[in-house]
């Protein structure tokens, strides 16, 4: 494609994706795709099975963009109204050909599987007149190119065995700009809120200023996504630029890139200290532990962990003492501490992590509400850190914040920060207690 500052819009098909019933993970990869190769996408559409609205989703988006890339609707069920609504916008008027060479590939696809053709899947070797299909070699379904206006347009497949081989065959050719890159980076951050970080970045952030700076939150871990555009050269030097100015003003909050768990970050420093882990579980039921284990390689630092759900086990198999529990509670930093100190003991690992809390949504108390949570490390070389927040958020939500924060908890005291500030603190003193 040679035109300057392509915008390629990205359309899906199907009332299942309308109505939720599956993820569009088709749409996630096209955008993907579509800026390795230097073609912005421009919008994300998903329209039901509609013959009116996909015509009019066709009509509104090609006089917007230079290209479209639509998946799905072109099955052999009535219900199939891809191409009949994109008839209805390049031939409108028109009935539908029927494509010898698609026919050809139909019945040659059955055949080769000792199988007869049902009438039904001969609709799918109809086009526009002033289309043409795209050879389909893993599937019944060809695809459909036709141009509308100054805009291209390519008729997809829905399945991605099928939708991700043609892109890559007929669209990415089309559409690739050697002259021009779209280069992305995620700095992902955790301790800080996401206004504070947008305070941090200020000028960064700025609408239109090149490359761009954003912000997106999800369980306490807010990702900084900046993107570049332009000749490949440029376009690394100013992604590159970027990250380091981001880096230089949100500091030691940044733990990872471009998709890495902070589970795996937390491993890699552990082994690259020669050091192990161990968890002892409360409220998160296993949870922080299956974050750890997906992490492959993790059985070289990670040396098992306890689910202490009842006070019983957590006499039992953690030592916490009795006395301890009927003071404090199972939700308070004594208990916490002595979980940490206990899953040392019992595991001869190098750091410990516990967490106990009431994730709701009921059992809370005026004192300690629904959400309340309790997070120990203990070092087997230092100290023991607990510190209490108050997580918002549901059930699941309120676990998973946890886990998060328990692994942050862990790779501050590694980075011999312990007691900085984090989100949802609620006291910035952290409980220390020495050997």
């Amino acid at each position: 494609m040679t035109t300057t500052n392509a915008r390629v819009a990205v359309l899906s098909v199907g009332d299942e994706l309308v109505l939720g019933q599956i993820d569009d993970s088709n749409a996630r990869w096209l955008a993907q795709e579509l800026q390795a190769i230097g073609a912005m996408p421009g919008e994300r559409r998903t329209v039901a099975d509609d013959r009116d609205a996909l015509a009019a989703a066709i009509r509104a988006l090609a006089a917007t963009h230079t290209a479209i890339v639509m998946t799905g609707g072109l099955g052999p069920t009535l219900d199939d109204l891809t191409r009949d609504a994109l008839g209805d916008v390049v031939d409108p008027g028109a009935p539908l050909v029927e494509d010898a060479a698609g026919v050809e590939h139909l019945r040659g696809w059955f055949e080769r599987r000792g199988r007869a053709m049902p009438a039904s899947n001969l609709r799918q070797a109809m086009r526009p007149r002033a289309a043409r299909l795209l050879d389909n070699p893993n599937g019944t379904a060809p695809g459909i190119a036709a141009r509308c206006g100054a805009c291209e347009v390519f008729c997809l497949p829905g399945p991605p065995n099928e939708m991700k081989p043609m892109f890559s065959s007929f669209v990415a050719p089309a559409l690739r700009d050697e002259q021009r890159v779209v280069l992305t980076a995620a700095l992902h951050t955790i301790g800080l809120g996401e206004s504070l970080i947008g305070e941090q970045l200020g000028e960064l952030m700025q609408r239109g200023r090149e490359p761009s700076v954003g912000t997106t939150a999800s369980n306490g871990i807010v990702t900084i996504r900046i993107r570049a555009t332009g000749a490949p050269d440029a376009a690394r030097a100013a992604l590159d630029a970027s990250i380091a100015a981001c880096s230089a003003r949100v500091g030691a909050i940044i733990y990872g890139r471009d998709g890495e768990p902070l589970a795996a970050v937390v491993g890699r420093m552990l082994a690259e200290r020669g050091l192990t882990l161990a968890t002892a579980e409360s409220c998160t039921g296993g949870m922080l532990g299956a974050m750890v284990t997906e992490v492959a390689g993790s059985s070289a630092w990670y040396s098992g962990g306890f689910v202490t759900y009842a006070n019983e086990r957590k006499i039992a198999d953690l030592g916490v003492r009795a006395s301890t529990l009927d003071a404090h509670g199972a939700v308070s930093h004594e208990t916490a501490i002595e979980m940490a100190r206990g899953c040392l003991a019992r595991t001869n690992a190098s750091v410990a992590i516990s967490t106990t809390g009431i994730a709701g949504p009921g059992g809370g108390s005026d004192a300690k509400p629904v959400g309340a949570v309790y997070i120990a490390v203990a070092l087997r070389a230092g100290a023991v850190y607990s510190r209490r927040f108050h997580f918002p958020g549901d059930r699941a939500t309120v676990r998973s914040r946890t886990a998060h924060l328990a692994l942050a908890c862990a790779r501050f005291a590694l980075l011999g920060e312990p007691e900085r500030a984090l989100l949802w603190s609620e006291s910035e003193a952290v409980r220390v207690e020495r050997a």
